[in-house]
């Protein structure tokens, strides 16, 4: 999808008599960058085609309210790029508020109205600085990822930084793991019976070299297909390193689970590759698991995912659904990959030991995967009465900040020692029947 709007962008731009790339850097002050915050709902609502409809339609509105010689980019899906030339502060900020309004109002799309909600930065740099445009977009990108709640649906202004338009910097995720900055965090999942640990989860992080550790949600949205596969591999190749620390150690960990995306399953050499990989490793492939989110379902996904979940299953490979209740599987996914467990997604979890109908949804859920014979953890367990509550109505497993938060691999093994001392002589908890 992203080379398919860049392409459209670059020929609606020669269409028009604009010259791509932009014009020379000694003209431009300012750098617009607004970000779609609504892109991952829209996506869900509109589809893919109509995705693409509203980004283009995006471009081409903001494109009519600008003057020829200033540009408008679509760097990344959801990101679109406005260079300003020859404005004073003010003026390129009076500009940029004008384009954010215009952005926000309805379009219809697919015969739907649909309100977008975006979020800029706008970078200014005053003459008789000439910096590079390139360096301003990767600045403003910063201002971006770094963005608060209170800058969400505004436009903020930043004098340009010439330290964050740094080119030598790692510049996707892609670019980051090959630098080994990409980073697992393990989070441990609990019996809520016995109260020993069944596994960790492997979460990535980046350990940016100038803003630190970044969490996902500053990242993920905007990865291209090879940041995608880019991320996987290294995640799964820390989750197997972990594994195998583990075992050395003395410490009884069954399994890591790792997340995958429908980019990887629809790579036709993905089950190949990742079981070549366990063997090479000396890794059982029923320690790895492998979380799905809903929407991998068979009238979503391409044959090759299919293929590719079918596949691990039948070699060992353990199978989650990740995030239950938010999206739109059947239960023929549950049956046709053979899921071993669903994770209730925390939306549900949270104050569930109050709330009556978050009560009642998770005992549906609870009673469904009795019936289906699978096994069922509840994530985002924040609280001690949360999780207490969890376990009495007979939820196999929790993870959350209530039991420990993500921490390096190197920090697993005093987690390991202290919650053995808590629990060794703690009793199992009585569990009830949910259905």
């Amino acid at each position: 999808m992203l080379t398919g709007l860049i392409d459209l962008g670059r020929a609606l731009w020669r269409r028009a008599g604009t010259a791509w790339p932009i014009p020379p850097a000694a003209d431009h002050k300012s750098v617009l960058l607004l970000r779609l915050e609504n892109l991952d709902v829209l996506a869900r609502h509109l589809g893919k085609a109509g995705l693409n409809h509203l980004l283009v339609s995006l471009s081409v509105r903001l494109g009519r309210a600008l003057r020829p010689e200033d540009p408008v980019q679509i760097p990344d899906p959801g990101i679109f790029a406005v260079i300003l030339t020859g404005r004073r502060e003010d003026q390129a900020m009076q500009v940029a508020r004008r384009l954010l309004d215009q952005a926000g109002r309805p379009l219809a799309v697919a015969g739907q109205s649909v309100r977008p909600v975006l979020t800029g930065v706008l970078i200014h740099a005053d003459a008789p600085e000439r910096p590079d445009p390139g360096d301003m977009i990767d600045d403003a990108r910063s201002r971006l990822d770094d963005a608060g709640a209170e800058m969400l649906g505004e436009v903020t202004l930043f004098a340009h930084d010439a330290r964050a338009g740094c080119g030598k910097l790692p510049a996707t995720v892609a670019d980051a793991a090959q630098a080994g900055q990409i980073v697992a965090h393990f989070q441990p999942q609990l019996c809520c019976n016995s109260g020993r640990v069944t596994g960790f989860e492997a979460l990535a992080r980046w350990q940016h070299p100038t803003r630190g550790l970044l969490l996902p949600g500053t990242f993920l949205p905007r990865m291209a297909e090879a940041d995608h596969r880019a991320l996987t591999l290294s995640m799964l190749r820390q989750s197997m390193a972990a594994l195998k620390a583990w075992d050395r150690a003395g410490w009884q960990v069954p399994t890591v689970s790792v997340n995958i995306s429908n980019c990887e399953l629809s790579d036709p050499d993905f089950a190949t590759g990742l079981l070549w990989e366990l063997d090479r490793q000396d890794v059982r492939p029923e320690r790895l698991v492998l979380e799905v989110l809903e929407n991998v379902a068979p009238v979503t996904s391409s044959a090759e995912a299919g293929q590719n979940l079918s596949r691990l299953a039948q070699a060992g490979c353990r199978l989650d659904l990740d995030d239950f209740g938010t999206g739109y599987a059947s239960l023929d996914v549950i049956r046709q990959f053979g899921i071993h467990r669903i994770k209730i997604d925390r939306s549900f979890v949270m104050g569930c030991d109050l709330d009556a109908g978050q009560q009642r949804m998770i005992l549906a859920i609870l009673a469904l995967a009795r019936r289906l014979d699978i096994a069922v953890l509840a994530e985002g367990v924040e609280t001690a009465a949360e999780h207490g509550f969890l376990a009495q109505i007979g939820c196999d497993e929790v993870q959350g900040y209530a039991i420990a938060r993500p921490m390096p691999v190197e920090e697993t093994g005093e987690f390991l020692a202290r919650h053995l001392r808590r629990t060794s002589d703690l009793p199992g908890v009585p569990r009830r029947n949910a259905g």
